[in-house]
């Protein structure tokens, strides 16, 4: 799933939520399936409205006005980076 390569197409995308008593939480999805950042955006906002995604919040929608997206890479000797992109 992670790669060394520079290519690597593993991305984790945070989306705010905002909670009942309007604080911010953040909802992470590691996406796998994107090309580019994105492809990773539309596939994570895509989880994140998902009927049980939204069950699970009480169906609060995601703020897409703040979105945070990251490369994921794995190093030669197994530890991870996130990348801005």
């Amino acid at each position: 799933m992670f790669s060394t390569r520079r290519d690597s197409r593993t991305w984790l995308v945070g989306l705010p939520c905002r909670s009942a008593d309007s604080r911010i939480v953040w909802l992470y999805y590691v996406v796998g399936e994107a090309s580019d950042s994105a492809e990773a955006v539309c596939a994570a906002v895509r989880r994140a409205n998902s009927a049980s995604e939204r069950d699970a919040r009480g169906q609060l929608p995601v703020e897409l006005d703040r979105t945070e997206v990251r490369r994921m890479r794995q190093h030669i000797l197994g530890d991870f980076a996130l990348e801005a992109c």
